[in-house]
């Protein structure tokens, strides 16, 4: 079954790795701003999570490997992003800054915490012989995480070059 899959996760594992580049590039330009709004931080944390994570489970997707040895890294990719983004939730809470609303974080950190679990998911399904319901799985949580991901990105262009345009100096 993953090799009717390989074009999809090799699309989608070059996407992910363009991104993030395109990421960096536009954080970088306005890099004070991130710097000095915790929630925006936080953000651009579990955007480059979020694109990470398809990253790697598209390697591991398309590495010629049985089902036993895919399980364990898709699960452990799913727990490892989902431990790397709770600290950036809590501090995304905690900000006195708010660049972006309340409910744009809760909306894009829930999505993404979902998406990591659903990752998770797919691989104890892997494991267990659903390989049906574990490619369902990713393909949903692949193209959603995407999704939000692109939202994210644009949350954070939007939000870091206002934040910039505040911090500028008024004559």
């Amino acid at each position: 079954m993953a090799q009717r899959w390989h074009d999809f996760y090799m699309l989608a594992g070059t996407a992910a790795a363009t991104l993030v580049g395109l990421l960096f590039v536009g954080l970088s330009l306005h890099l004070r701003a991130v710097l000095s709004r915790s929630e925006v931080r936080s953000l651009a944390r579990v955007t480059l999570a979020n694109f990470g994570l398809i990253l790697f489970v598209s390697l591991f997707m398309v590495i010629p490997q049985g089902p036993s040895t895919t399980s364990p890294d898709l699960i452990g990719s799913g727990i490892f992003s989902l431990a790397v983004v709770a600290p950036s939730l809590i501090a995304a809470g905690r900000s006195r800054t708010r660049t972006l609303r309340p409910y744009q974080l809760a909306l894009r950190f829930g999505t993404s915490a979902l998406g990591y679990v659903a990752v998770t998911v797919a691989g104890v399904f892997l494991g267990r012989g659903s390989e049906t319901a574990a490619f369902n799985w990713l393909v949903v949580v692949t193209v959603i995480l995407l999704v939000v991901s692109l939202r994210n990105s644009w949350d954070l262009l939007v939000s870091v070059g206002a934040a910039t345009l505040e911090d500028q100096p008024h004559p």
